[in-house]
């Protein structure tokens, strides 16, 4: 019967890591200084009374991402987000867009409203290329499902230990207490366990001459 259990157990932690492909725990990247992005966004200037907008099927591409990207506020924004991930951004005025912008010069001390900011690309992976296992990356789906399947791994590792360890002291453990080979059996006294060699002339602890013996793992 233990047998049974323990192939259960070890059977139980197999499917989980065949469950969980080793590509769902690659890290995801994020935009880095330098990187060749592509984004979407809704840019709102209420003063200016203006709008643009970028979508996935019409995005807005960087070649290069650098420091002198303008807005400033904007450049900041997208720093370390993951690829996949959206937020909205409100850029204030010091940070936004300069006179010699020349596309945007108009709206130089203006205050910008960024929704819907989201990475599409970085370096030519595109987003819809992780995986995602049903969720988009970036999303609250999609990181309860990664912590989900790994603490299901965690749990499914540490039963096998302990189910083992419980189920089939032959492999896993019951030590004798004085010299660590396998025990055979426990004092019915102070509980602890022995050999047969160390108990043969009763507890070296507390005397009693009564010996548990484990009952057989076939």
């Amino acid at each position: 019967m233990k047998r049974t259990q323990l192939f259960l157990v070890i059977l139980l932690s197999l499917v989980v890591v065949q469950y969980v492909p080793s590509d769902s725990l690659a890290a995801i990247p994020v935009v880095e200084d330098g990187d060749m992005l592509s984004f979407s966004y809704t840019l709102k200037v209420v003063e200016a009374n203006f709008v643009e907008t970028y979508t996935e099927a019409n995005p807005r591409k960087i070649l290069f991402l650098e420091a002198t990207f303008t807005p400033s506020g904007l450049f900041n924004a997208l720093l370390n987000m993951p690829l996949g991930s959206n937020k909205d951004v409100v850029v204030p005025p010091e940070d936004g867009f300069l006179p010699s912008d020349s596309q945007y010069s108009h709206l130089s001390g203006l205050t910008l409203y960024y929704t819907n900011l989201k990475v599409l690309e970085i370096n030519s992976e595109h987003y819809t290329d992780l995986p995602t296992n049903g969720a988009e990356p970036g999303s609250f789906g999609y990181y309860a499902i990664r912590v989900g399947l790994g603490l299901v791994g965690a749990a499914a590792f540490v039963g096998l230990v302990y189910g083992g360890y419980r189920l089939y002291p032959k492999v896993f453990g019951k030590r004798c207490e004085v010299c660590k080979t396998l025990a055979i059996g426990t004092c019915t006294k102070c509980g602890r366990k022995f050999c047969e060699r160390c108990y043969s002339n009763g507890c070296p602890y507390c005397k009693a001459r009564t010996m548990k013996r484990f009952k057989s793992s076939s």
